[in-house]
């Protein structure tokens, strides 16, 4: 594997530990194939909770793998679900302390790519409208969601009183130069303001 183990290289010594042997080529195939820092860091990091459950002879179902690993990193994840998620694994033989401190960022695999594999990851930016999207819908629903579940809270403690609380967010894009305002989805629909008409 390319990179020594003790020359600090993380993915190296995790890979190592875990016995994944071609973890190198195929971040490097996955890199070739368009995929993104943060979808390697998502497929390492899968892939060393794949390991630690077969060592333990744990059995799994088809996309159990994933679904723990969901179930203990997404921020949307309740904590109930995160601590039910860690005691499977305990009862199973797998250490979720261990195994968290063996899951790398995305920053991780950016250096790893470059220094150990001599992989260069600066790309032309390029972003679709489609990418753009969705990159903001994932982040109004966040804010929903951050937002919903802090009016619960205050309302399951008794500091405000409402019913059935549902929260909507919208961004809204303006021009300063024409005054025309769009919801997000509707400027990128449109193609641009009142300033780009011919």
């Amino acid at each position: 594997m390319a990179g020594q183990v003790g020359d600090g290289c993380k993915i190296d010594s995790v890979a190592q530990r875990r016995g994944l042997t071609t973890i190198d080529e195929r971040l490097e195939d996955r890199w070739a194939d368009g995929e993104s820092l943060r979808d390697l860091e998502t497929f390492f990091n899968r892939a060393v909770l794949r390991a630690a459950m077969a060592a333990s002879g744990m059995e799994t179902i088809d996309g159990e793998p994933a679904n723990l690993y969901r179930l203990l990193t997404d921020d949307e994840v309740t904590a109930g679900k995160r601590v039910d998620a860690a005691s499977k694994l305990r009862r199973n033989g797998v250490d979720p302390d261990a195994l968290r401190d063996d899951f790398v960022s995305y920053q991780t695999v950016r250096t790893h790519l470059n220094d150990c594999l001599d992989v260069g990851t600066a790309r032309e930016s390029s972003l679709t409208v489609t990418d753009a999207r969705n990159t903001v819908h994932k982040l109004v629903s966040r804010t929903e969601s951050v937002a919903l579940r802090t009016i619960e809270r205050l309302a399951g403690q008794g500091a405000l009183s409402i019913g059935a609380p549902a929260v909507t967010v919208s961004v809204r894009v303006a021009c300063a130069e024409c005054n025309d305002e769009y919801t997000f989805s509707v400027l990128l629909d449109e193609g641009g303001c009142s300033c780009t008409d011919g």
